[in-house]
Formats: C-alpha cells, sequence, structure tokens
C-alpha cells in the first residue's frame, strides 16, 4: 500500500502510524500503573437492613459475649475471636483443614454464603475478614463504622441468639495471603518485599517492648492501623488510602507483608491495603510474638 502512494503521501501516513503507536503505548503504560478498581468489600449500614432477612446471608458479631448479649444486629451470629486466633497460632494451624471447617460450618457458613462481619474493635472483625478469605471464601465484607455507627444511628437491635444448623465447609487455603517467618526472613534479606508495620510509634522504635525483644523488621515501612480510619469509624476512601500509602512509601507493585502483635492490627492494614487496589498483600499472623521470640530473625529499634 506504501509502495502505491506519492512520497509526501508515504511520509504522513508513517508519521501517524508513529504518533498512532506512541499513544498506544502511553495508555498501555498508565494502564498498566493505575491501581485496579476495589472490589466490593465494605458495606454500608443502610444496605444490611435489606438484607437481614434474605436466606444465605450469614452476619457475624466479633464482640465480647457480655456486648453481644445485650444486642446485636438481627440474627447476627457471635464468632469467638480467640478460638480461631489460638488455632491460628497453633503448629500448623493454618494448615489444619478439619479445624477450620469445623469453625466455620458450625456458624452456618457455607462457600455460598454471603457473609457480613461487623464488631467494635476493628482489627477482630478484620481477622476474621482475612481468615475466611484465606480460607477460600469469596463473598465477605465488613460492615463500615461497625457496631458504634449501626447503633448511633439507632438501627435494629436484638438480643436473641438464633438457632443456626451446621453445614460442612471444606477451606481452600488461599496460600498467597499468608506469610510464614522463614520465608519472610528470606524474602527481608532479599529485599524484594514492602514490609509494614501497623503497630504504634512507640512499639516500633522499641521504646514500648510487647515481646522477647523491642523494635522492629529491618526496612519495615511504619503506619499505624487507626490512620486509615475517618472520626466516625468508617474507612477512608480509596482514593485517600492509595495516597497514604504512596506518602508512607509503600508501592503498588512490590508484594506488601502486614504485621503487628498477633495479626489482627495487621489484618486492618490488608483490608485497606486491598481496598485501594494493592493487588499482592499477605498478613505474617504470627506476627512480632513470633519474630521477636527468633534469635535468627533479625530486629531493628532499640
Amino acid at each position: 500500500m506504501l509502495v502505491n502512494l506519492a512520497p509526501r503521501h508515504r511520509g504522513w501516513l508513517l508519521a501517524v502510524l508513529v504518533l498512532l503507536f506512541l499513544g498506544i503505548a502511553e495508555a498501555k503504560t498508565t494502564a498498566d500503573t493505575k491501581p485496579p478498581e476495589p472490589r466490593t468489600m465494605l458495606i454500608e449500614p443502610g444496605d444490611i437492613e435489606k438484607k437481614l432477612k434474605q436466606p444465605g446471608v450469614r452476619i457475624l458479631d466479633t464482640r465480647p459475649l457480655p456486648d453481644y448479649a445485650k444486642g446485636h444486629l438481627p440474627g447476627a451470629i457471635r464468632v469467638d475471636v480467640k478460638r480461631w486466633q489460638d488455632l491460628g497460632k497453633k503448629e500448623g494451624g493454618f494448615q489444619d483443614a478439619k479445624g477450620w471447617g469445623e469453625k466455620v460450618g458450625q456458624l452456618g457458613i457455607s462457600h455460598d454464603s454471603q457473609v457480613i462481619v461487623y464488631g467494635s474493635n476493628p482489627p477482630d472483625t478484620a481477622r476474621i475478614w482475612w481468615t475466611l478469605k484465606y480460607l477460600g471464601h469469596q463473598n465477605v465484607t465488613i460492615l463500615n463504622g461497625g457496631w458504634e455507627l449501626w447503633n448511633k444511628e439507632k438501627r435494629p437491635a436484638d438480643t436473641a441468639s438464633p438457632n443456626i444448623e451446621a453445614v460442612k465447609f471444606d477451606p481452600k487455603f488461599q496460600t498467597d495471603r499468608l506469610e510464614e517467618i522463614d520465608s519472610l526472613k528470606k524474602s527481608v534479606q532479599a529485599g524484594k518485599i514492602t514490609v509494614v508495620d501497623t503497630r504504634t510509634t512507640d512499639e516500633f522504635t522499641g521504646k514500648e517492648v510487647r515481646g522477647k525483644r523491642g523494635g522492629h523488621i529491618p526496612g519495615a515501612k511504619h503506619l499505624e492501623w487507626k490512620e486509615l480510619l475517618a472520626e466516625d469509624g468508617r474507612f477512608k476512601s480509596s482514593e485517600q488510602l492509595r495516597e497514604l500509602f504512596k506518602q508512607r512509601g509503600i508501592q503498588l507493585d512490590q508484594t506488601a507483608v502486614c504485621y503487628c502483635q498477633s495479626g489482627g492490627r495487621a489484618s486492618v492494614e490488608a483490608f485497606a491495603l486491598e481496598l485501594a487496589g494493592y493487588p499482592k498483600v499477605k498478613v505474617f499472623m504470627r506476627s512480632w510474638e513470633q519474630w521477636s521470640a527468633d534469635p535468627d530473625a533479625p530486629v531493628e529499634g532499640k
């Protein structure tokens, strides 16, 4: 085709093709670096009211039993966060398919259920969210603002405990969500990940010691989990979170590994990172409790 064109027309056409190619390449580069749109991870109080009596919806309350007994979302089932945490802390606990199958199944949760988690303590709520996602449940959301916002808005509450029939639940472990200490030590040495410390400043620096040693994992970025929330207890917007993570040096193209003392606060950070569109997020669930007790695990700070 170009051969049959006059030289001046041929040059003009070549210039157009070059510009078109450059435009496509630029658009592709922009698309590659733009964070993906976050999945539906949060549900607002008004949207839950429409689901309270829908079959297949399971609402989990992560608060202590006395608080649950005083009042909870209609139909909500209390989940014992400590028992879930204790199973994860056992040797090989996060590979215990039978144990996790029983804990989830006795709450009447199958892989087809829509699960909504809420509470008064975001680390407890996020721990249950993360665990269910790790176990392969695809439809898990968190009530934005938790019990405090629900109660403040004078939405319906109940004191009756629902009768739940246990079902069969087969975990499908999502190992790319969990970080273990041995692989973390290798990754820290290689510098191929971004480690995110979600504890307080005093814990990070070593001024407050909550473990065998004080300090933090070498090279860790510090971003306390409370900074992820707005004044009303809701999570900040995806855009606000992305800007905050960027300011703290948490890169979109690297795997982010979150840790705290025992996994709860790290789960809040992992949730916020995924909410902001970060595609590769892990939680070191044994966290500082295990890291500080390992003499071979390096430490920075006091």
